[in-house]
């Protein structure tokens, strides 16, 4: 009898404990993230053919449901250019007397891009349409990516569909970001860097693809960068005048494409400016700027009077109490690295509402689950890369090295310039990536205990 009810009440302390622990991760939306990694998991183990067609087009679909349901105006930056575009598609160029182009005049060929697009199509929602391509095709470059590194169909699978999920990225195909095209061109052409054995022309054509996804949005110097670091580190005796000859291609058709399109622009009075940076120092006065965090701020803009008022003022912020600088940089990686981005990039959209099947759904509701989400799968992927690294550090794989320099130059840079969350969207792909090696390192412990 004590047998029998000492067990009745065992199962009803499970059933109630039970409750309670659904309860919770219901109350708390964490029961999304435990479902997104099932699902993953589940999917990374039966055997489909062609997944990253597959891949491609389920991306694709929920992207295209994402636009339709989101159909919100452009804002800030998003909104400036699209209203430079239109006028670009009607042969008006007087936008490059904006203050915005003609001190920034490297967003000018963003600017083109769609310009044209809006001529051909007079089509806003084309414009969205091609960016869900193009960040449908960014999900197969992670799978395509992790496969290349791991050499694990599991491992490449999980990484992907948890980037095609990861709401953040997500969301920002409501915007007319120019992330999603420049950072598509740039992975296709870090794949011709990372051939096995990469000819001459390989370097050529991944000098352009990435020259290309630079005028789109200039972050190739991070790429350039890391392919010098890269070669001065691999380098060997018996290869040098190879090394040579592969980084002065690359490098001769980066810099002649860019510098070409910038004159381009100027001559055919596009832009006076060309594609220059008329105001470097900006990035950096933002980026030092304590009480933002190194966010925009429009009361730095008082700043802009000369070079050397922005110069001394980063001076002053970034020198007068190293403390308070080195507590800039904690909070930068907090929010640049750690957070979900949504609190910050979605905040304009608040008070607007979807509308499915004739429910308004407010953007308010959705986004509490979905920071939730965002922040489970980025620290869930932080660790499972930074373990595959340290259990691989005797080991590492030339890809690996390559995409590890160009996140640790991501990650420098971003110390000392301002940060937005958005601006991570290129260097993910590659911590995506990497994560298939933590989970690699989880399959193998799980075989050894069998």
């Amino acid at each position: 009898m004590n047998e029998k009810l000492s067990k009745i009440l065992t199962y009803i302390g499970i059933v109630i404990l039970s409750l309670l622990l659904l309860l919770y991760l219901f109350s708390n939306n964490i029961i999304l993230l435990i479902l997104a990694g099932i699902i993953s998991i589940f999917i990374s183990t039966r055997k489909i053919k062609h997944f990253g067609l597959i891949l491609f087009a389920v991306s694709l679909i929920i992207r295209l449901i994402f636009i339709m349901i989101a159909n919100f105006e452009q804002v800030y930056d998003f909104k400036t250019l699209l209203e430079a575009s239109k006028m670009f598609a009607k042969g008006d160029y007087s936008f490059n007397t904006w203050y915005h182009f003609h001190t920034w005049g490297y967003q000018t060929a963003f600017v083109i891009y769609q310009g044209v697009l809006l001529k051909l199509f007079n089509s806003i929602f084309i414009l969205k349409l091609l960016n869900v391509i193009y960040s449908s095709l960014i999900v197969v470059i992670v799978y395509k990516l992790g496969l290349k590194i791991s050499k694990n169909e599991k491992s490449s699978r999980i990484v992907s569909m948890l980037y095609m999920i990861f709401p953040f990225y997500l969301f920002l195909n409501s915007v007319l970001l120019n992330s999603h095209l420049a950072t598509l061109l740039s992975y296709i052409g870090i794949f011709f860097l990372l051939k096995e054995e990469p000819k001459y022309k390989d370097y050529l054509f991944g000098g352009i693809l990435i020259a290309l996804g630079n005028l789109i949005r200039p972050e190739g110097i991070i790429i350039v960068l890391t392919v010098i670091i890269y070669k001065l580190i691999t380098l060997k005796k018996e290869n040098i005048k190879k090394i040579i000859i592969s980084l002065l291609i690359f490098l001769s058709s980066y810099f002649i494409l860019c510098n070409g399109a910038s004159f381009l622009v100027k001559v055919s009075n596009i832009n006076p400016s060309g594609l220059q940076n008329k105001d470097p120092l900006w990035k950096f006065l933002l980026g030092f700027n304590y009480e933002s965090c190194g966010y925009y701020v429009e009361d730095d803009a008082r700043f802009q009077v000369s070079k050397e008022i922005e110069m001394n003022e980063i001076k002053r912020r970034a020198l007068e109490d190293p403390i308070r600088t080195g507590k800039l940089m904690v909070c930068k990686v907090d929010r640049f690295w750690l957070s979900s981005g949504l609190e910050d990039e979605m905040g304009s959209f608040n008070d607007k509402s979807f509308n499915i099947l004739g429910i308004n759904i407010k953007f308010s509701r959705i986004k509490d689950m979905a920071i939730i989400l965002n922040k489970g799968i980025n620290i869930i992927i932080l660790t499972l890369m930074l373990l595959g690294l340290f259990i691989n550090r005797k080991n590492i794989k030339n890809e690996v090295l390559f995409l590890l320099i160009m996140i640790l130059i991501t990650f420098g840079i971003y110390l000392f310039i301002e940060i937005q969350p958005r601006y991570l969207y290129f260097v993910h792909v590659s911590v995506f990536a990497l994560a298939t090696l933590g989970i690699n390192y989880i399959q193998e412990l799980k075989l050894k205990k069998k």
